[in-house]
């Protein structure tokens, strides 16, 4: 075998060497290129969050009495500032992960009379909580309980006003108002009364 018929029967060997080198780098370029881009996207949410977290903190410190909670670690903020802790009488969670170490802090804010849940997780946690403050008036709309974790409500002496924006069983409707009995409840979305899901 001559040293031109070696090299014929090597080449393409090789370029299939070649091929094969050449994508795995392309797959480890992509994979640490995708890694990256989440890693940024990642740094980037935890910015905005924090952004978010620091301009509702800032509102309340200027005179609002409002705090709007989209991120778990604004409550220990709250809770920890004198002028925060005096001020706030309404808490609105609006799409909140509530970790349950941070829960606790609402019981800190010892003039809040309303709260108002929207789309949060850890709502029992945060309920569990405020339950020594005086609140009156609490809102619901898809909060993460079952039914009967609204029962937890008896435990609030001063509640004058629940409502629930979302459907839930007429049953529980008629319990709620039987344990609440000074309490007005307003749900407005009855199963019985949705359209296709009466029994």
């Amino acid at each position: 075998m001559t040293a031109a018929e070696d090299n014929r029967k090597r080449s393409p060997m090789l370029r299939v060497v070649v091929v094969v080198s050449i994508v795995c780098i392309a797959i480890v370029g992509l994979t640490f290129a995708i890694k990256s881009a989440r890693q940024q996207a990642h740094l980037h949410a935890q910015r905005q969050q924090a952004e978010r977290r620091q301009k509702s903190f800032d509102l309340v410190k200027r005179g609002s009495t409002r705090a709007s909670v989209m991120d778990s670690k604004l409550l220990p903020m709250l809770a920890n500032d004198p002028d925060c802790r005096r001020r706030v009488t309404n808490v609105d969670f609006f799409m909140s992960d509530i970790d349950p170490a941070d829960a606790p802090s609402v019981s800190k804010l010892k003039n809040v009379t309303s709260m108002t849940f929207y789309c949060t997780n850890g709502t029992k946690e945060l309920l569990l909580a405020a339950r020594s403050l005086p609140i009156d008036d609490l809102q619901f709309e898809m909060p993460d309980l079952l039914p009967e974790d609204f029962l937890i409500l008896k435990e609030f002496p001063q509640l004058k006003k629940v409502r629930i924006e979302h459907m839930m069983e007429d049953e529980w409707i008629a319990r709620l108002e039987s344990e609440l009995p000074n309490v007005v409840v307003e749900a407005p979305y009855p199963r019985s009364k949705e359209p296709g899901m009466a029994r």
